[in-house]
This record gives structure tokens, sequence and C-alpha cells, in this order.
């Protein structure tokens, strides 16, 4: 950061931007310009500051766009316009003097994009991030209706669903109180969650089911019991907080706060365990859950701007920041393990393999959670999926959000499986060309 710093001091003394002069008005402006983002074709008025240590701040009526040291936040209505491409990047030229250049991968952003538009789901959202190193390579946002819905992909009005049970894992696998290999005993279906099945009764406990089953299948009363038995409301609500529930997540573009709420009542922790709590969840934040999964349990902030250029000059340059721990090591291989569950014989398997059994991504092993529930905002059947590939070693972590009408074409595994495959298709054919 101080050689960074140093190497921009010597810019500015060079260009003399401590001036006060037409050129550093210019210069403020031209930046301010790639607000394009939130308000294209809308000229900038009233505030612009800037100080010593290289921070501004610009802004009109509620948009604003924060500059400090290396570090772009926008507060605006609406993701980049992705159109223009130079090389294997979008970019956006902003005058004559400024260009952005993203993160996103193109082939795979047209992909996703042209899928959802051919099944004409009532909304959809595609999100994908490498886990090492935090760079957004897709976040696809689509909508049949009116496009009132904005920030589809940064919203947290979804409820997460089964994909809360990740959380309820991953807080007993770090407690010590079971492994992959737990028996849970159950009655009644694998979906079925009562107050009638969730206390455990041996007469009537008769069906068995390992955790790793329990998490492919989605096993509702297992979560239950687990959460009953071995946890309470507090590791619930902690361990959501550390994968980033109730917190504001670090992402240039404004994010909803994933919010989850558990009581200390008996059905609240056996309902919010099992993904029918009071907890809600946007895209980013769910790809962000599987990122972390697959980084061995470390969460990197996300980021979709890879470099600003201004007058040949780069100003602004990604740099992948680490944020907390969430889990061990250890657990997060585990979770691994129980979400190939869900691939190999669970609730997605139909989305990855045939009916003769063959994988659609050969010699590619995948991960995920799947989550299916009713919401109301934006009303419909919500289906969830997140999840790495190659499982062990990920070079690439999603998350899909549709939500259906009744009658319905397409749900989140089937998106997700296509985006990998775009994703891994595209990276052979990058690499064909370049050997």
């Amino acid at each position: 950061m101080k050689q960074e710093w140093q190497r921009w001091r010597e810019y500015q003394k060079r260009n003399n931007f401590f001036k006060v002069s037409p050129k550093k008005t210019t210069f403020i402006l031209l930046l301010a310009s790639f607000i394009i983002f939130v308000a294209a074709g809308s000229p900038f008025l009233d505030t612009s500051n800037l100080t010593q240590k290289l921070s501004y701040t610009i802004e009109e009526n509620n948009i604003r766009l924060i500059f400090d040291e290396g570090n772009i936040k926008i507060e605006g209505e609406a993701l980049p316009p992705l159109k223009d491409k130079e090389g294997d990047k979008f970019v956006s030229s902003l005058g004559k003097d400024i260009q952005v250049v993203y993160t996103i991968d193109p082939l795979l952003q047209d992909k996703m994009t042209e899928l959802f538009a051919k099944y004409k789901v009532p909304y959809g959202v595609f999100v994908a991030i490498s886990p090492k190193t935090g760079r957004v390579l897709a976040m696809v946002e689509h909508s049949e209706g009116s496009l009132s819905s904005k920030h589809l992909a940064l919203r947290a009005t979804y409820p997460a669903a089964s994909i809360f049970k990740l959380i309820t894992a991953a807080a007993a696998l770090e407690k010590g109180k079971v492994d992959t290999d737990t028996v849970i005993n159950y009655s009644g279906g694998l979906y079925t969650l009562t107050p009638r099945n969730w206390v455990d009764n041996p007469k009537r406990d008769k069906n068995k089911i390992t955790l790793a089953d329990a998490m492919g299948k989605s096993c509702n009363v297992a979560f239950a019991k687990v959460a009953l038995k071995w946890l309470n409301a507090n590791d619930l609500l902690g361990y959501a907080e550390q994968f980033g529930f109730n917190k504001s997540l670090d992402f240039e573009f404004p994010v909803d706060i994933s919010h989850a709420n558990v009581d200390k009542t008996q059905a609240s922790i056996a309902r919010t365990a099992a993904g029918f709590g009071d907890v809600t969840l946007s895209p980013l934040h769910g790809v962000m859950l599987a990122s972390a999964i697959a980084n061995n349990g470390r969460m990197i902030a996300p980021r979709i701007i890879e470099k600003v250029i201004y007058n040949g000059n780069e100003i602004y340059s990604f740099t992948a920041k680490e944020l907390d721990e969430c889990i061990t090591p250890d657990t997060a291989y585990k979770l691994k393990y129980m979400m190939l569950k869900t691939v190999e014989n669970g609730t997605s398997r139909h989305a990855f393999y045939t009916r003769r059994g063959d994988a659609y991504l050969k010699d590619i092993i995948v991960g995920g959670k799947t989550g299916s529930l009713d919401g109301d905002d934006p009303p419909g059947d919500y289906s969830w999926f997140v999840g790495m590939a190659p499982l062990y070693d990920p070079e690439i972590a999603v998350a899909v959000l549709v939500i259906n009408k009744p009658k319905w074409q397409i749900k989140a595994p089937f998106v997700a499986r296509e985006g990998l495959l775009a994703y891994f298709n595209g990276d052979r054919l990058k690499m064909a060309s370049v050997n």
C-alpha cells in the first residue's frame, strides 16, 4: 500500500493535481462520470471534494461516488451497463480520458444473459466469483416484467430457505458435536417438519440418515434435530453472523443486509436450522457463502472493478481483500463433501447427471446446496443453488436464484449447471487459443 501511495503522489505531483486549476476540475468531473453505472447520461452537479489523502466524494441528488486511496464505493440505482469490450474484458470509455475495466468474464456474462432470456423466467439472478480473489466473474439479472425491481443481485428480500442448512451444519461441525457420518434417527418423510417429528421419540424414530446425506437430500427434520440436540439460538445466530448475516457486505455497490433472527423457542430453533426461519439472503451474499467454503473457510471481499485508467495511467487497480475466517479449513472440507452429496445423489442430481448417470461436466466435480420456498417480495416460487467447482480446488463459486410462477421451465440447479459449462468450456477455449 505504501508503494502504491508513493507512486500516486509522484503521479499527482507530475500532473499538478493539487493545484486549483481547470485541469483538476476536469479530472474530477471526468472520473465522476463513470457513475454512468448509476446515472447514465446525467451530468454531475454541486459538490466535489479532493483532499491530500486522495479521497473525494462527488454527489448529485442521492447519487454518490466515494474514492479513497484505492477503494471505490458507489451509491446509486443501477448496475454497470456491460456492453463494450476490449480484449477479454468489459470496459466503459468515458470521454477521451477515462476507462473503467471490469472483472466480468464477457463470455460467461453473455451466455447467462441469453439463457434467462431464452427461458423467460419471471426473475432470475446468476452471480459468479473467483473464491481465491473475489473477482466477480458474472452478475446477471433478468426480469420479464418491468425493471422496477432494481438490483436483483443485491437485494436481500428473498428467503434463504435451505441454504441456511449450511450454517446449521457449520455450527454443529465447529462445535465438535457431529461429523459427516453422524446418524440422525427420525420419523416421517424427508421434508416433514412438525413438533411431533422434530422431538426425539425412539418409538417413532425408525428412519436413519447421516448428516452428509441429510445435506444432500435437504432433510428438514434432520437439521431441526441437530440444532435442538446440540445447538441453541445463540449458536445459530453467531455462526450466521460469522458468515456475514446482519452485517454490511464489503462491495463497490451497496448490498442489502441479509437478516437472520432466531428466537430461543424450540420452534424457532428447529425451523431456522432447517431453512424455514426468519432469514433473508441476497444472491451476492449467497455466492460469498459458497466462496468462503470453497476458500477453506475464509471469505474474500467481492470486487467488480478491475482497474480505472485516466489519461493512459492506471489510477486504480484491483487488490484482493481477505475478510474474516468464517470456519476452520477442516469444517470447510467437510461441508464440501456434504455439498458433493447434493450433486451426486441429492436434490440437484438430475441437473448435473443424465438419466444414464453421465455427468454433464465431465472430469469436474461440483458441490452445491439447493433451496426452495415460496416468497412474496417479489411473489413466486423461489429456487436457489449455491456451489463451487472443481470441488476440492475451486476456481469458481456461483449463486443462482430463479423465481417462478406455478408453471415453470427451469430452476436454479439447471442454471448453475449451464453457467459452469459456459465457464469451463470458455476457459478451455481461451487456453486453446493461447496455446
